[in-house]
This record gives structure tokens, sequence and C-alpha cells, in this order.
């Protein structure tokens, strides 16, 4: 596959210079084929492909050279460890394990210390005239309340419209390129429309690198987002977030008017749907300058933005861990729960703004979390650790899990001996892979307002009230006498089979 830069180039090339397929050939060298595919593309949905992981016979050293080229970060600049020197070190002090050749050591060292030395140091400069359909994106941070009363810090994304004044907003936990993308295409999906053109600050979920003037590195999801929707993403001089003004503003109103007093937010995807309908009921006023409403002025705009692409886009990051002794993994700070099936094993993490989506080598779901924001938290999926606890049944009483459970449970297996805790749990299992715990809660008071405790009879209780039969009325035994016709009775004579035995 073509690099999103290559891509780019033919669709500029075809579509916007007019050049001809057989001079795009001439020019990049590609086959004809290549570049009419490309041409005709419109999904930029990455596709998923597991990725091929190549062991190294340095795998066992690398700790070792992270360790040295991190203590450079404090050394004088003239005194950091070179590539050779490194590689003499090893030789020096790791000979029984150094099975690679100096070639191999320097391409490793060299990537590493990008990734430790990689500054921003450069700006850029960018025309500040914004004409009908053009947007400028921001984030700002707001607080709520969680169901719990607790008042919590979190981010929201605005794309204002400076020509009409319009804007929309979204509410995220973070500012990472999930949050950003997923905003967007919310607002994109809902107005129908695409800005052609939208200006962002050098946010490091869209930007890789910071180059000399206008150049910027941007990343690969940003980039196959903005070519999947077709517009042009510019960016600010660094520190400069003057230069979009617009949102900058629209931002701090947002707040004042939409989140005062503070609300409480217990379902943000519920609330972001309520947020854009009335960001559109805001645009009833009248615009500050050019005495028409907000909302007709933006069906001006519309008109100058491009269609939306008719193939969804699905905004998600794959990430590759291995996990622990408990079946847990880690990502951004916070810790997951799999399965016990799972632990010491590689797993593969969905991640989207609001979830977390475990999955297994052939990318079966293994479990689905929502996505935590903060560090040091750990979200916990019982559900597929019960088969386990039903085995060790002694040690439930020490999990968080039994805590969770309704008061009618949490007496019931507390009254069991060891196999009735077995067995009820290995019940609640079967009972929670369809339906939560207020059903398997108002299954156990149906069986035990019935006279039974076992957990053959809890489950027979749960299929009923999840799946009741019709109910039939009775017959009444005068209608049926009434219906019945009366059959006359047949005289039987065997006569005639004895004669038949006779004859023969």
């Amino acid at each position: 596959m073509l690099s999103m830069d290559d891509i780019k180039y033919i669709k500029r090339l075809y579509e916007k210079e007019d050049v001809s397929i057989r001079e795009i050939m001439r020019r990049t060298g590609y086959h004809y084929e290549t570049i009419k595919k490309y041409l005709e593309l419109e999904d930029f949905n990455e596709p998923l492909y597991p990725p091929l992981i190549r062991p190294s016979l340095l795998d066992p050293l690398k700790p070792i050279i992270d360790e040295w080229l991190t203590a450079d970060l404090t050394a004088p600049r003239k005194q950091r460890h070179t590539a050779k020197r490194i590689f003499e070190r090893l030789q020096e002090e790791y000979p029984e394990q150094l099975e690679v050749k100096l070639r191999t050591v320097q391409a490793y060292v060299s990537e590493k210390k990008k990734e430790l030395f990689h500054a921003q140091e450069n700006k850029a400069k960018l025309p500040l005239y914004h004409p009908p359909g053009e947007a400028q994106v921001d984030f700002g941070h707001f607080s709520y309340f969680n169901n719990a009363g607790e008042m919590i810090d979190a981010l929201k994304l605005t794309v204002s419209f400076p020509y009409s004044n319009k804007a929309y907003c979204q509410i995220f936990g973070g500012e990472n390129q999930q949050c950003l993308l997923q905003g967007m295409k919310n607002i994109f999906e809902y107005i129908g429309k695409i800005p052609y053109r939208m200006v962002f600050d050098n946010l490091s979920t869209a930007v890789a690198h910071v180059g000399k003037g206008h150049e910027r590195t941007l990343t690969e999801g940003f980039k196959r987002f903005c070519e999947h929707y077709k517009f042009e993403a510019a960016f600010c001089n660094s520190a400069a977030g003057w230069e979009k003004g617009n949102v900058e503003n629209k931002v701090g109103y947002e707040r004042r008017n939409m989140f005062v007093p503070i609300p409480t937010i217990l379902d943000f995807s519920e609330f972001n749907r309520e947020l854009l309908k009335r960001c559109d009921k805001d645009g009833n006023r009248e615009h500050y300058v050019k005495e028409l409403s907000i909302n007709d002025l933006f069906q001006e705009e519309l008109v100058e933005m491009l269609p939306l692409n008719s193939i969804p886009y699905e905004v998600f990051i794959l990430e590759t861990r291995i996990t622990d002794n408990w079946a847990k993994c880690s990502f951004d700070g916070n810790r997951y729960s799999t399965s016990p099936q799972y632990n010491k094993q590689t797993i593969y993490l969905k991640v989207t703004s609001d979830t977390v989506i475990v999955m297994n080598e052939k990318y079966d779901v293994i479990v689905e979390h929502p996505r935590l924001y903060g560090k040091g938290r750990e979200s916990m999926k019982w559900l597929p650790y019960l088969n386990l606890m039903s085995r060790k049944p002694m040690a439930m009483k020490y999990t968080s899990f039994y805590e969770e459970l309704p008061d009618n449970w949490q007496k019931f297996l507390r009254n069991q001996d060891t196999d009735g805790k077995r067995k009820g749990l290995a019940a609640l299992h079967t009972m929670l892979l369809k339906h939560d715990l207020h059903t398997a809660s108002a299954a156990l008071t149906y069986a035990l307002d019935n006279g039974v405790h076992d957990a053959d009879s809890i489950l027979s209780a749960y299929r009923t009230i999840t799946s009741p039969m019709q109910q039939l009325q009775p017959m009444q035994v005068q209608q049926l006498h009434k219906d019945i016709q009366d059959v006359p009775s047949f005289p039987v004579n065997n006569h005639k089979y004895d004669d038949l035995f006779t004859k023969g």
C-alpha cells in the first residue's frame, strides 16, 4: 500500500491540477492500475492486520542500552554514548549475551535516540483569513459532577465557524487522538457536511513534529482521518493561540453558558447528543456584526463545505499488551482485567475515546471496559473470572466482586457450604452471560419465595422470569363435554380371523 503522502499527492495532481493518469504515471513511476485504484478509493479506515512480531537477538540487551541512553539525558552533550561505544561496552560487560554485529546495535541506538532526544523548536506561519466553510478547532477544560457527587475535570472539544460565528462542542475524558477525531466525526455527521479547511493548535495527537515554516509532520492516524473526509488541516504558529481567536472565544463562551451551573453528567454519549441540539438553539441569536442570525449565516457556509463521506470512519487505535499473573494489562497508566485463561499472554486492545475492548490474537472480544482517565485506576470485569472463582469459592469473600453483589446474593452465598458456593457461583455466571446483577437478584428472590434454594432451582427461576411461557386459559369441563360428539360403538367379531386361519 502506498503511503498517505503518496496517495494525497496522486489525488491532488488528478483532482486539483487536472493532470492525466498517464502523466501521473510518468511523474511517480507507479503502474496505471495502482494509480487508478487510489484515485477511486473512498474508504480510508485503517485495516486490522495482526502485527508481525519479529524477535531480535538484541532484545535481551535492549533494557540495558535504554538505561545507558536515558542516563545520557543529564550528561554533557560531548560525553554521551555513541552506538560504537555502546557496542564496545556490551562486548566488555555482556560478552556471552551479545550475539549481534555493530550494525544491529547502531540501528537500534539511532531509533532510541530519536525517541529520547526529539525536540520541537521551530515555528510556522499561517494565514488568518477564514472565508465561509472554514473551521477552527480547540480543546478546553470544564468540570462536572459524577453520580457520586464528586467534581471531576474533563475536556471539551469545540469546532467553530468564524464566518457565521457558529460552534459545536463535544465532551470527553481526555485530549488524546481518539477524543479529537471522535468529536470531529460526531459534528461532521450531525451537520452532514465537512469544512474544507480546519485550523488547529500543534496538538501532539495530530502533529508528530513541527518543522520550519509551514512544515508539519502529521501523525499517521490524523493523516488518515483528513484524507477520509478530504479536508485541509492547517496549524497555528507555536504558542500563538490568538491566530484562531474565534474558537478560543467560543471555548469560554460555551463554558459560561452551557456548563453553568456545574452539570451532573452520568452518560457522556447522551450529554453529547444533547449538546449538539443546544448549540443549534444557541445559533438562533443575531450575529454580533452582520445583523443576521447565526443559523442563517451558517446555512450559507454549508453550501461551501464538502459532502460527507458515505463510508463511516471508525476511530480507534490498536495496542499490543502482555498480561500479568492476574491476567490484567496496563494502558495509559491504568489497569484492565481480561480473563484468567489469558494470564502471561499477548492480547490486543482496541481503544476508542470511551472504551477499551480487549481481544485475543484472532481479534475475538474477551471483555469490554469503559476507558479510564487519570492514572493508577483499575477496571475489573468479574464475569470472565467467575468460573475460576467457582473453583476457589472460599477466596470469593476477599474480592471486591463480593461487595458488589446484591444483598440477597451475599446472604445466600454466605450461608452455603463449599459445594453450595461453587454451584451458586456457576449459576450466577450462567445468568450474567446474558443479563445483569439485577436480573440475577430477581431470580434468586423468585426461587427463595417458592421455597427452593439449590443452584438448579435458581437457574430454573431465572429462565422462568426471562423467558416466560405463554399461559393458557384452563378449559371448562362443561364446555369440553358440549363440544365432544358421541361416537357410535362397533361390535367386535373375531370369527372371520378364525375362518382365515382354518382355511390356511
